[in-house]
Parts: structure tokens; sequence; C-alpha cells
């Protein structure tokens, strides 16, 4: 089975989402040497209790952790390449059009990571706990829940495909 995952997004969505990874990517690269919510969310440490070790610890490991991450970024940026496009007026006809992103099979564990990261660095950010009442009028929300709904698309498809046995992808 070598058929590609086609997920369809309208084009604000597809603007929206390679602006947030190349937001990711710019804190991957450009923010190695600072203190940062996402960033250490990212990169926890396995020691907590011991500074020294932990310092160690992400010394050690951060910088290839971090490289992982943008290239897997930058697989899901290329898929991502049609929406690199002049911003389109909200509301239009043009913005709400459904296009499909074609996701090749073998950069699926690449999207999955990435998107899982994004919304861990929004949840570090913005102060989202998983104990917290989840109200949907929370605005802390709408990303977090937004790259969640996406994610689950990408497994559902990704599992129908599977299902198939013949590489299809379900429309």
């Amino acid at each position: 089975m070598s058929a590609d995952l086609r997920l369809s997004v309208s084009m604000i969505e597809g603007q929206n989402l390679l602006r947030l990874i190349d937001e990711f990517i710019d804190l991957l690269v450009d923010g190695r040497d600072t203190t940062d919510a996402g960033l250490d969310r990212l990169t926890p440490t396995p020691y907590p209790e011991d500074e020294a070790a932990a310092e160690d610890f992400r010394s050690a490991t951060r910088i290839d952790l971090l490289d992982r991450r943008v290239s897997d970024a930058l697989e899901v940026r290329s898929a991502l390449s049609a929406f690199d496009l002049d911003d389109v007026e909200p509301g239009t006809e043009a913005a709400i059009a459904p296009h499909d992103v074609v996701i090749p099979i073998e950069d699926t564990d690449s999207w999955l990571r990435t998107l899982s990261a994004i919304r861990l660095v929004v949840a570090a950010r913005l102060g989202i706990d998983t104990s917290d009442p989840h109200d949907p009028r929370d605005a802390r929300f709408h990303v977090y829940d937004w790259l969640a709904y996406r994610l689950d698309q990408i497994v559902l498809i990704a599992d129908e495909r599977d299902a198939m046995g013949d590489g299809a992808n379900p429309s």
C-alpha cells in the first residue's frame, strides 16, 4: 500500500496551518538558547529534582530533539506549499473552498508528531492543563481544539486506508 493520504481543508485553514508550522519552525530554530515554556514542554527533563543532572541531559539531547522536530515540520510544510499564497479574504468563496492536502504515507508520523508538538506548545504558552475545565467559550482552546480535530482526522483517514487494505483513500 503506497497511496498517499488526502486531508481536505479550506484555503483559509491551510494558510493558518502553514503559518502555525512556520512559527513553530522559527521557535525551534531561533529559540534554542532561550527559556520558553513551549520549548521546555517539548524537551522535558527526566530529572526534575536534580538540576545538575537535568542540565547535563538537556545539553546532551535538546539540540538533536529540536533538529528532529524541525525535520518533521519541514515535511509538513512541504505538503502545505500550495497554501503559501497571499492572504485570501476571509468569508469569501475562495477562502472556504476545500482543497486536498496530499500527505505522503511515509510522512504521516511527521504530521502526527508535528501537530501534537504544536498543541503542546500552545498548551504550555496559554496555561492549558489537562485538568482545566474545557469551556468551548474559552478562547484559549480554539487553536488547541482545532489541532486536535485535524490530528483525529489524519488518524481516521490512515486507519480507514489501512482497513480498506488496497491503499485506496476513502472520500
